[in-house]
C-alpha cells in the first residue's frame, strides 16, 4: 500500500492567494472610491450653504463693491471656498425708485483659480437707501 499525503499543491496555494490578493486590492479601490465621493459631497454641502448666505448678504465677503466694472459685485474667502457674488439687471419697481429688483449671481470655486464647486441665481428684491 502506498501512503496517502496530505496537504495542497504549490499551485493550489498560489491560485488561492492569488484570488485573496484580488479581493482585497477591490475592497481597497472600493474604500478609495467612497472616500472621494465623501470629500465631494461635503465640498457641495459646503458650497451651497455658503453660497445661500452670500445670496442675500454680501457683507462677510472682504472686497469692496464699488471696484466692480459689472456692477455691485463682490468676491472673497468664505468657509475655505473662493465666493463670487455678482448682481446684474436692476429694474425698478415702482415710481418712487425705491424697490428694485435684482438678478443675483454666486459662484463658488474651490480655489481663487480653481474648479467650480457651485453655481446658483436668484431674482431678488432691495429696498433701495
Amino acid at each position: 500500500m502506498k501512503p496517502r499525503t496530505v496537504g495542497f499543491t504549490l499551485i493550489e496555494v498560489l491560485a488561492c492567494v492569488m484570488v485573496l490578493t484580488m479581493g482585497l486590492i477591490s475592497a481597497c479601490g472600493l474604500a478609495l472610491y467612497g472616500l472621494r465621493l465623501v470629500a465631494k459631497s461635503r465640498a457641495q454641502t459646503l458650497a451651497l450653504a455658503t453660497a445661500t448666505a452670500v445670496l442675500v448678504d454680501p457683507s462677510p465677503l472682504s472686497t469692496d463693491p464699488s471696484l466692480s466694472p459689472n456692477g455691485a459685485s463682490t468676491s472673497g474667502y468664505l468657509n475655505g471656498l473662493w465666493v463670487v457674488r455678482t448682481e446684474v439687471d436692476p429694474v425698478i419697481l415702482d415710481g418712487s425708485a425705491r424697490l428694485r429688483s435684482v438678478t443675483v449671481n454666486v459662484d463658488v470655486y474651490n480655489g481663487q483659480n480653481g474648479d467650480a464647486v457651485l453655481s446658483m441665481n436668484r431674482r431678488l428684491l432691495r429696498r433701495t437707501p
